[in-house]
């Protein structure tokens, strides 16, 4: 018996952010219905937040004198992964990621420049293309391609659960925006819905922080509550590598663009919540990694020590290290002091005259935090750390009262992994490891790519895989469409 449905098309995508949207605008390019259903009540997602996007080989770095080639793409991503990456799904994406700058590039997108995210790691490939507007504009150039061919969006429209028939998915049921139970016919589905970062629990149960992830702070959008992980296994999809998390550091209670996350971001002295230094700072310098740390400290929290003189060099001379474009290299951070005394008020960041009061006032140990600042200063007066090895030019002595600490919390950009998927991106059915037919996964929560960490040796790889997968899925489908219908 056939199932009836209240609509059809011949592709339904499910989420827009910036996977969802190429696919959709991919697909209706090719000349297929199609309908982009969008859980919260505006499009874009945490594709509104994109600085830069990965591609390899690509006519931007041609123009200039840029060589990262997808065979150094491919071989950096399974590296990165300890080798747990999908080598087909890797190199679906290296292959086609030129493609998606010049696919952009006819959109109307004008890429300002091709280069790495921080400007003091010497480790990354230089792959991160910045387009004018960044992601929201790119957001909304997707938007107009795929209204220009006729694809519908609905916003407030939440996918509850995938239709099949035959062992074939048919289509989504779905809540519309007045709540009611529609059911949408289609010829493929294209799942987009960005993963699990919203969902504490789900954080809890799927990343590598266990409790430590309700501590996590979510930076994007609400709307990424796993909810395409769910309906993959309800029709017997397999899950895979769900454990990691593009994580950044971020002050306590602040944004990420704050000059007071930026003094915190700082390879300076960091303690843990016992007042004890626990690892080489200049994990700063990757912001993915020195998230992870505070990620993994007691309680998902750690403070940035400094003196007068340090603050005065960040207010004048700057950021020592940089946040993509949120905390450039050496922007000076002429807010900091302004920022301070406001969480100086609310218990989250703290100052004292002396490291006594300091200790007393965060609930430190005293004969522990003393030890460990005396011990940082001696590295310091030596010029060379013999304890973790930092950089002796990010050693930054705590003499000059008053003091300073600022709260540091690990932020979550986005959830990577947790749907098995081919090089064509179609999902992986758990018993046979064959593809479901009829149903893909784009996007970040397409596993395959990732190992436990964001590759940020990489820069611009989310963006850059979601774009990529999401045109390609929709390329594919479209073709089993035709070739269905021949």
């Amino acid at each position: 018996m056939s199932t009836t449905f209240d609509v059809e098309y011949d592709i339904v995508v499910s989420g827009a952010g910036a996977a969802g949207m190429f696919a959709a605008a991919e697909a209706a390019t090719n000349g297929n219905s199609v309908a982009l259903l969008e859980k919260l009540d505006r499009i874009g997602g945490h594709g509104q937040f994109v600085e830069g996007s990965a591609a390899f080989n690509s006519q931007e770095q041609a123009k200039r004198g840029i060589t990262v080639t997808q065979e150094q793409g491919f071989h950096r991503y399974m590296a990165l992964s300890s080798f747990r990456g999908n080598a087909d799904v890797i190199s679906m994406f290296v292959n086609n990621s030129a493609e998606t700058i010049r696919k952009l590039a006819a959109m109307g997108a004008v890429w300002e420049d091709v280069t790495v995210y921080a400007l003091e790691q010497d480790t990354e490939l230089k792959t991160m293309h910045w387009a004018e507007g960044e992601g929201v504009e790119i957001i909304r150039l997707l938007e107009k391609q795929a209204q220009l061919h006729g694809a519908e969006i609905f916003t407030n429209t939440a996918s509850q659960h995938l239709i099949v028939e035959d062992g074939k998915v048919v289509g989504v049921e779905a809540l519309d925006s007045n709540g009611e139970t529609i059911r949408i016919g289609a010829k493929a589905v294209i799942l987009a819905g960005g993963g699990y970062s919203s969902d504490p629990d789900a954080v809890v149960a799927f990343s590598r922080f266990g409790e430590n992830g309700r501590k996590i702070v979510e930076l994007g959008t609400p709307g990424n509550t796993g909810d395409d992980l769910r309906m993959v296994e309800e029709i017997g999809g397999l899950r895979d590598l769900t454990g990691a998390m593009a994580l950044m550091p971020v002050a306590k209670d602040r944004e990420i663009t704050s000059h007071i996350s930026g003094a915190g971001s700082q390879p300076y002295l960091w303690v843990n919540k016992f007042g004890s230094r626990f690892t080489d700072e200049t994990v700063a310098m990757n912001f993915a990694d020195a998230a992870n740390i505070i990620a993994q400290a007691p309680d998902a929290v750690t403070y940035t020590i400094f003196d007068t003189a340090t603050k005065r060099h960040l207010e004048t001379a700057g950021s020592d290290i940089s946040l993509g474009t949120f905390i450039p290299y050496h922007a000076a951070l002429s807010h900091l002091d302004a920022e301070l005394k406001q969480d100086v008020e609310t218990d989250t960041a703290y100052t004292a005259d002396t490291l006594e009061e300091l200790a007393d006032q965060i609930g430190f140990d005293r004969e522990t935090f003393l030890a460990t600042v005396a011990r940082y200063n001696q590295h310091c007066e030596a010029g060379a750390d013999s304890d973790y090895y930092t950089n002796p030019k990010y050693l930054r002595a705590v003499v000059e009262p008053p003091f300073y600490a600022v709260t540091m919390t690990p932020g979550n950009l986005i959830s990577l992994g947790g749907i098995a998927v081919n090089g064509n991106l179609q999902v992986i059915a758990a018993d046979t490891r064959k593809p479901i037919p009829g149903l893909y996964c784009v996007g970040s929560e397409a596993a395959g790519l990732w190992g436990d960490s964001y590759p940020l040796d990489v820069p611009g790889t989310v963006s850059g895989f979601s774009y990529t997968s999401g045109w390609v899925a929709a390329d594919h489908a479209g073709e089993v469409i035709k070739s269905a219908e021949n």
